[in-house]
């Protein structure tokens, strides 16, 4: 039975077939193509359990004071710099142990709430929106419901407010076998520029931009 894409619900077709990585030598591993909404899915059976996933996130050493990673976080960031003004209502989603843009936001004079699903459960959180503007970086390639999620994250916006995602962008075919993104076993799901594109007309969001590696989004005001 084939199986179906977790963003829009089409039929997935094979993609690519590529080496599993040195420690798993001469064994490979399947990406699948979804023809709607153009995303890519690691082989669903190759997902890791939430233990395992959970494991392979904490050998992540992603600090808030590390120049590299905020160097790493400046697309989004300087999405994000454009709507910090006082009283702005700010979440970074997917925040990890130690967000830097919630550290880069307050060195700005603004407090950013943050929520990670392992690292930061608290459902108040949640509940405190709609917020202005979300930051949700490295965080949708992890998604085993993306659908669910960004029902949920358009929710916690309110109209008029700001998306801004930050992932890697899926490059030409013949690049993909040797890209290191997709070698993160915990990256399930790949967006192309078209994904984000379809995801904006699915749900009526409005497109700010869609450059590698950032999708910026605007909930449409209330009429």
């Amino acid at each position: 039975m084939g199986h179906s894409c977790p963003l829009c619900g089409d039929r997935l077709a094979p993609f690519a077939t590529v080496a599993d990585g040195p420690k798993r030598a001469g064994q490979t591993l399947d990406f699948l193509d979804c023809p709607s909404c153009r995303l890519v899915v690691r082989d669903p059976a190759a997902w890791p359990s939430p233990g395992a996933e959970a494991d392979y996130y904490r050998l992540h050493e992603n600090r808030a004071d590390d120049p590299g990673y905020r160097r790493f976080l400046a697309p989004a960031f300087a999405h994000l710099a454009d709507v910090l003004t006082p009283g702005v209502h700010a979440l970074d989603f997917g925040c990890g142990p130690d967000s830097a843009l919630i550290a880069m936001a307050r060195e700005r004079g603004v407090e950013m709430a943050g929520w990670d699903p392992q690292f930061r459960p608290d459902a108040q959180v949640l509940e405190r929106g709609p917020y202005d503007v979300i930051t949700c970086t490295e965080t949708v390639e992890h998604l085993h419901r993306p659908s669910a999620v960004f029902e949920r994250l358009e929710r916690l916006l309110r109209p008029g407010g700001r998306l801004i995602v930050q992932t890697g962008f899926v490059p030409e075919r013949p690049a993909f076998d040797n890209w290191h993104y997709r070698r993160d076993p915990t990256h399930v799901i790949l967006y192309r520029a078209e994904t984000f594109q379809w995801l904006a007309a699915a749900r009526g969001w409005q497109v700010v931009a869609i450059e590698a590696p950032v999708a910026v989004f605007e909930r449409p005001a209330s009429t």
